[in-house]
């Protein structure tokens, strides 16, 4: 009887190929640089690489992602994306104003947007201008964040335990995802420190200064695929969220929850939804 050859050929991709910092460079000094530049004349500033390319981080099959700034983005689009020799290269079309907003003042994607690291492609000098940037009345803002952060965590938990209540193993992975970002913005905000990269979140969580009872064995049922076991994923998920709202009260005290409904839209005219 003939014996079956394993098939050890591995796929050829088009849209995905494997790249080295130093060909990232050529491609954007090469290509983009002079491109970008007569697009868009005088309303250009600078051009800067963020992500894993200026954390000089950038793996194989890494993405190039720029902050173009301009002077105005009336007539810009969003951004753009471009796969080019199977290379994805994103770009973002912002003002300074703007940049600060999204990178530097608190806001829902603080947690991983906070980190972002320039490299200056063009004007180094305005790029090293930013990073002067001053957040004010940091404390009261990351106080609302952390409050936003609340909100979803209690929706994530609320999910997660129907799940187990549910024994619904189909659907418990994206559930159960969800309840770990949910987890992981909260520490963020309870710290005031963004992570490096989603490809470090639990790590770096983990190292968090303030952490609420329970994160670390929840994690560990997360990263050891331990999840399967009903009973030791409720006891965990019990466990953080009574940790979280231990955190909360020694924090804020009456502050934690505002069960009051006589007033709703009064209260909040000013808290507009995202």
């Amino acid at each position: 009887m003939k014996k079956s050859r394993k098939n050890t050929t591995r796929c050829a991709f088009v849209g995905l190929r494997r790249h080295t910092h130093v060909e990232r460079s050529e491609i954007l000094t090469e290509f983009i640089v002079p491109t970008l530049r007569k697009e868009l004349g005088r309303n250009l500033i600078a051009i800067a690489a963020d992500g894993s390319f200026a954390r000089r981080e950038d793996g194989p099959y890494s993405d190039l992602e720029l902050m173009i700034f301009v002077e105005d983005k009336k007539d810009l689009p969003f951004g753009f994306s471009r796969v080019h020799d199977g290379l994805l290269i994103e770009g973002l079309f912002v003002t300074e104003q703007e940049f600060h907003r999204m990178i530097h003042e608190p806001n829902e994607q603080w947690y991983i947007a906070g980190s972002d690291r320039l490299f200056a492609v063009t004007n180094p000098a305005f790029v090293k201008r930013l990073k002067k940037y001053h957040v004010r009345d940091r404390a009261q803002k990351f106080r609302r964040m952390v409050r936003g952060a609340t909100h979803e965590v209690q929706e994530a938990f609320g999910k997660l335990f129907n799940a187990i209540d549910r024994r619904n193993r189909e659907n418990l992975f994206i559930v159960l995802s969800e309840t770990v970002t949910a987890v992981l913005k909260f520490v963020s905000y309870i710290n005031q420190k963004p992570y490096t990269s989603s490809g470090k979140f639990i790590t770096e969580a983990r190292t968090m200064k303030i952490k609420p009872d329970g994160l670390n064995g929840f994690l560990r049922v997360v990263v050891a695929n331990k999840y399967p076991d009903w009973d030791l994923l409720q006891e965990a998920a019990e466990i953080l969220f009574k940790g979280i709202e231990t955190f909360l009260k020694k924090r804020y005290g009456r502050e934690l929850y505002d069960s009051d409904l006589s007033r709703i839209i009064n209260k909040n005219r000013n808290n507009k939804r995202r």
